[in-house]
């Protein structure tokens, strides 16, 4: 089977790529996603007990999907997350997302397009047979591939061997990647990503008496002078809003301050040093304001220097140097000469400079190490979906493909047993 074969019988492949942050999919013949939108769906529940989780309520009756829909304040809607760590968790808010995706974003057919489909290194078999059955029972499609995210992020930098460090929401992962094949006994994970980042934002507010107000509770404010007490009315027609959905939009607030404030430094954190740096201003929602210095900079230290602070937690160098230590040595060289860093933290002004720092300063031979972290942004944060895009358009990786006349014949047991993915 040529890949132009099965082009020529279908449509333009689509590729998914899911995170525990967001979800990014769209037309393999584009440079970046059609669209990137939240792994939370808002769900209007119909009060029946869920049988897998005693701490919620389950069987929603209703789904909001994509950012605009769930920004609405609505009474009783609670917040799902449809991913854990990086694995498909609610089938149902999955599907209903799947839903929004070709109605609403890719105004397509599913049973025209071959799907590509980037997982989770630490995949289970069961998740991806249910994955299969969904896609060739439900939507349809002709034919569908399976990759890492790993290996994709690799490939869309032209990467064959290296380490993919791939900094998300919920964690950071180091994972070697040999000849576009993923080395599972040897990733190595860490818990801290975004979401510690957040915590760690918050936690600083507080200790500064600094509300961190969404945006949905303000009527209105004034204008008022940098560290001065805020000025601002709450607005009085709101529904009774879930706990999760307040948090999720005060989740947002936090995320908009690490995106626009926080900086990492080339070398370890020294306060004397950094207070001189320039400051970076920043006003939250309700109007309070002030000059942010050497505390942007102390916040994201701790990806680097965990043990300031106590606890048993590794810094991503030394995540990054056990990976490679858990490979052949035969292969070491080469893996620290591409080390490519993906995901959302890696667009934190420094990350990949400070970590190639690291990196370089603890390493204990002679191997060169040569950090890969594209310039464009776009590149560096869909780098996985660009790489799972390029494997369905190559026909180097045509055999990876799993055609729906396969899946009726065999069922989900040929995806698994005979290794159809990489």
């Amino acid at each position: 089977m040529s890949a132009n074969g099965l082009h020529n019988e279908t449509h333009i492949p689509l590729a998914f790529d899911a995170g525990s942050h967001s979800i990014r999919f769209g037309f393999c013949n584009n440079s970046s996603p059609n669209s990137d939108i939240p792994s939370v769906v808002g769900g209007m529940l119909d009060g029946t007990e869920s049988v897998g989780h005693t701490d919620r309520i389950k069987q929603c009756s209703t789904y909001y999907v994509n950012i605009n829909s769930l920004c609405v304040p609505r009474e009783g809607m609670e917040l799902i997350n449809i991913m854990d760590k990086g694995l498909i968790q609610d089938w149902d808010a999955f599907e209903n997302l799947m839903n929004y995706a070709y109605s609403k974003c890719l105004f397509t057919d599913p049973k025209l397009h071959p799907v590509v489909f980037t997982e989770s290194p630490l995949n289970t078999n069961k998740n991806r047979e249910k994955l299969m059955e969904l896609l060739f029972e439900k939507y349809n499609v002709p034919a569908m591939m399976i990759c890492k995210n790993a290996a994709a992020a690799a490939f869309s930098c032209g990467i064959e061997t290296g380490i993919v460090v791939d900094s998300g929401a919920t964690h950071t992962t180091a994972i070697p990647v040999y000849e576009g094949y993923v080395i599972t006994g040897a990733i190595v994970s860490s818990p801290m990503g975004g979401d510690f980042i957040l915590k760690k934002c918050e936690k600083h507010f507080y200790e500064n008496n600094i509300d961190v107000i969404p945006h949905y509770l303000i009527a209105n404010k004034q204008r008022v002078k940098a560290n001065e007490t805020p000025i601002w009315s709450r607005k009085n027609t709101l529904p009774k809003v879930t706990n999760s959905w307040h948090n999720y939009m005060c989740k947002s607030v936090l995320e908009d301050f690490k995106h626009t404030v926080l900086e990492v430094t080339e070398f370890q954190y020294n306060d004397s040093l950094l207070s001189n740096l320039p400051t970076c201003h920043y006003e939250f929602p309700n109007g309070y304001n002030q000059e942010f210095g050497s505390e942007r900079f102390k916040i994201p230290e701790f990806f680097f220097n965990p043990s300031n602070e106590g606890g048993n937690l590794t810094a991503l160098s030394e995540v990054v140097h056990l990976c490679a230590a858990m490979c052949s040595d035969t292969i070491t060289d080469e893996l620290y000469a591409n080390i490519i860093v993906t995901g959302g933290n890696s667009l934190i002004k420094g990350f990949p400079r400070r970590l190639h720092t690291e990196i370089a300063s603890n390493l204990r031979n002679t191997s060169r190490v040569k950090l890969t972290a594209p310039i464009n942004s776009s590149n560096r944060r869909f780098g996985a979906w660009i790489g799972g895009s390029l494997l369905a358009t190559t026909a180097k990786f045509n055999h990876l493909w799993f055609r729906s006349s396969d899946y009726h014949e065999n069922g989900t047991d040929e995806i698994n047993h005979n290794y159809r993915f990489i």
